[in-house]
């Protein structure tokens, strides 16, 4: 193991970033299961929510700006489907 890494388990930190913006980083399925809650920023589209949700992601680990955007996509989903 890098010494980078060995520091950071000795100070029992994790290894991820505080936030993991999938913008920036690939989601797998071992860093949704690694990431603490409210600490993923899932991009703002179907796809992404889609494929965040397969992954076997959980709103409880989204940011709360996630939340609120997904919530709000999911309230114009159902209104585009009621017209």
């Amino acid at each position: 193991m890098s010494e980078a890494i060995e520091q950071k388990l000795e100070e029992n930190k994790t290894l991820f970033d505080d936030v993991l913006d999938t913008t920036n980083v690939e989601l797998t399925k071992k860093n949704l299961e690694r990431a603490t809650p409210n600490s993923i920023n899932v991009a703002n589209n179907g796809f992404a929510y889609d494929e965040y949700f397969k992954m076997g992601g959980t709103v409880a680990k989204m940011t709360l700006q996630s939340t609120k955007r997904f919530k709000d996509f999911r309230k114009n989903r159902s209104a585009e489907k009621a017209k």
